[in-house]
Parts: C-alpha cells; sequence; structure tokens
C-alpha cells in the first residue's frame, strides 16, 4: 500500500491512465462533441440560473418551459437538462417520448427521495439527477463532463488547487491501513463525529466491491464468485484499488478507482430498488456489493459511478459538514467507447436466483 499527497493538477501516472481510456476506446468518434443543450423549466428564474451555467460550462443553449413547447416529434439535443417539480417523477413521460436514442438527460429537482431518484434513472437515456441545493454545481460539473467526456477525477467536484490524498491498496490489510488514515485525516480536519462514520462506512463498502467484488477473470466471470466472503479477505486483488479523498470548507470527498470498468446503472439500480423494497430481508452475507450500493447511497450527500468499459469504474462520494442531507447529487457516466457493453450488468434476481417480480 502506497500513501502521497496530490495537488488538484493531474500527476503524469493521471496523464497515462487518461491516455489509455482515450487509447482503448478508439471506437469513440474522435472530434468534439456537440455543445447543443436543451434547458426546460416552467420556473423562468430557474431557467435563467440553468442556462447561465450551462454557459459556463461552454455549452450552447437552447431554452423552453415545457416539453410541449417543442414542436418537433423527436428532440435533436443529445444533452436535456430537465427541471421538474419534486415527488412528481411522473413529469418526465412527456419528454421522454420526445428523445432521440443517444439522449443523455439530467433532472433538476427541488427535492427526492432515494426512491424517486431510481424512478428517474430507469431510463437507459436519464444518468443524472440534481437535487434542491446543488443546482448551480451540480448542474454545471454535470454539463463539463458531458461535453468534454472528460469523466473521471474526483478533482472536478473540488474548488481549484484543493490538495488530494491518495492511497493505492492491493488487500483487505491495506484496506484496513487507509480507511484508519482517512478517519484520522477527517478527524484532523475536524468533522463531527456523525459525519466521520458515513465516510468510514461508505469507504469500507466501495473498497470492499473494488477489491473482491470488481476483480473479473479473461472470461469475464468473477474472481472471487465462489470464494467464501471470509476466506476472501486472505486473498490480494490481481490490480490495484486507489483511492483518494479531500476536505474542502463545506464537504469531505472520496473516490475509489478499481482497474475493471464493468459496474454497469441497472446493477446499481436492481440492488436499491432490492434493499428498498425489502428492508426487513437485508442481510450482508445474502446481499454483498448489493447491499454496499444501497448503504452509499443512503450515507452520501452525492454519488456519481464514472464507467470506462474493461479499464476502470470510478466511485466519487461527498459528505457534508453540517446535518446530515438526503442524496443531492447522482449521476452514472460512461465512456462512450464499448459503452453499449455496459448496457445491462447482473442485477439482484439474478446474482440471488430469485423471480423478477419478488418484491415483498
Amino acid at each position: 500500500m502506497s500513501f502521497g499527497r496530490r495537488a488538484h493538477a493531474p500527476s503524469a501516472k493521471d496523464r497515462w491512465y487518461n491516455n489509455q481510456v482515450a487509447g482503448r476506446c478508439s471506437a469513440t468518434p474522435r472530434g468534439p462533441l456537440s455543445k447543443r443543450v436543451l434547458a426546460i423549466s416552467s420556473d423562468l428564474d430557474q431557467l435563467r440560473r440553468i442556462v447561465a451555467t450551462l454557459e459556463r460550462a461552454g455549452a450552447e443553449v437552447d431554452a423552453v418551459r415545457s416539453p410541449s413547447a417543442i414542436a418537433t416529434d423527436v428532440i435533436p439535443h443529445r444533452y436535456v437538462f430537465y427541471a421538474t417539480s419534486g415527488g412528481d417523477t411522473g413529469q418526465i413521460a412527456p419528454l421522454i417520448s420526445k428523445l432521440r436514442d443517444r439522449a443523455h438527460v439530467t433532472i433538476v429537482t427541488q427535492q427526492a427521495k432515494l426512491a424517486d431518484l431510481t424512478s428517474y434513472l430507469r431510463d437507459d437515456r436519464v444518468n443524472h439527477v440534481v437535487v434542491g441545493d446543488e443546482l448551480d454545481h451540480g448542474v454545471f460539473v454535470t454539463a463539463q463532463k458531458l461535453l468534454t467526456g472528460d469523466i473521471f477525477g474526483i478533482e472536478k467536484y473540488l474548488p481549484e488547487g484543493t490538495p488530494v490524498q491518495y492511497a493505492r491498496i492491493r488487500d483487505f490489510e491495506g484496506r484496513g491501513k487507509a480507511i484508519q488514515a482517512i478517519l484520522d485525516f477527517a478527524e484532523a480536519a475536524k468533522m463531527r463525529r456523525q459525519v466521520r462514520g458515513a465516510i468510514g462506512s461508505v469507504c469500507e463498502e466501495l473498497l470492499m466491491n473494488a477489491l473482491y467484488d470488481a476483480p473479473i477473470d479473461e472470461e469475464g466471470n468473477s474472481v472471487f464468485a465462489e470464494v467464501d466472503p471470509h476466506e476472501r479477505v486472505k486473498s490480494r486483488s490481481p490490480r490495484p484499488v486507489s483511492i483518494r479523498y479531500a476536505v474542502t470548507d463545506q464537504t469531505f470527498a472520496i473516490a475509489v478507482r478499481d482497474r475493471f470498468g464493468r459496474l454497469a446503472k441497472n446493477t446499481i439500480l436492481s440492488y436499491i430498488d432490492k434493499c428498498i423494497q425489502q428492508p426487513n430481508q437485508i442481510d450482508r452475507k445474502t446481499y454483498g456489493a448489493g447491499l454496499g450500493l444501497y448503504l452509499v447511497a443512503n450515507a452520501a450527500a452525492s454519488y456519481v459511478v464514472n464507467v470506462a468499459y474493461g479499464i476502470a469504474t470510478e466511485v466519487v462520494c461527498t459528505f457534508d459538514r453540517g446535518a446530515k442531507t438526503p442524496l443531492q447529487l447522482v449521476g452514472v457516466f460512461v465512456h462512450p467507447g464499448n459503452a453499449e457493453m455496459l448496457k445491462t450488468g447482473p442485477t439482484a434476481e439474478i446474482t440471488l436466483d430469485l423471480p423478477a417480480d419478488s418484491h415483498g
């Protein structure tokens, strides 16, 4: 295990990593991505804020007050930012019917429970939700990542120049040392005990997933699937796992990255839905990584997954310094190279051998 300190600018290792992503995703069309973005909100003041934020991110913005104001049957824009009233997930139906197949939608809403978030994200084209006070920052970062294709990095969620700490691990012992170092860092930064507890729990889950659930062999089979959980911790992961963490005046941020790149959005939603619908049957030995995904979504203020197929999965989570808030920012960014391979992944029903309609 190695520890280090990382400034905002990417290191030589990060630049090498980014080149690997670009090189191995050579099927991606070259040239600038479309910067034409559609913003929709019935609230004129909110619409103006969204438009200003999108333009600051480098977008060329068209704006309307509702999907019905769009004359064409199919919205030509690739990127759509749609503001809805909190708690009414059915509002997106008129928009969904007008979207092109390769559209990317970000929902902006004043409030949303975890079940609402998973409902929004169920359509393949809806991959991001920005809630409440995260409007400006969440819209800006989401738009910038979509427009540039540069999806990896904890630095995007931090003020410019924020020092970033770094650890690289391969085994269960390294995991424990890394978590202790992170908790010591959080305590020195005067994070509240309750927040430190949430940080520790999320780090435990994400590192276990990266070390023992993410690894696959050359045939695409899980390396540790047939290994008892108690025996897994005696093994080293076939590829190193990295964790980055940082603190600001408002938040604590962590990012865990594996080197397999196989986490699909439907896998995340499936396990979270299963845990929401069967809370009395949640059992760590049974649910494994699925329970971990649910616990992370409940503990963090933001939960963002960045995936490049066959290369890496990175999970970025932030935590507020103040009182615990519900999840404010959720997103799944998939690098376009071989993105079709991440259309579907293992679900709770498949993993647990349950019928698809067994929601109690």
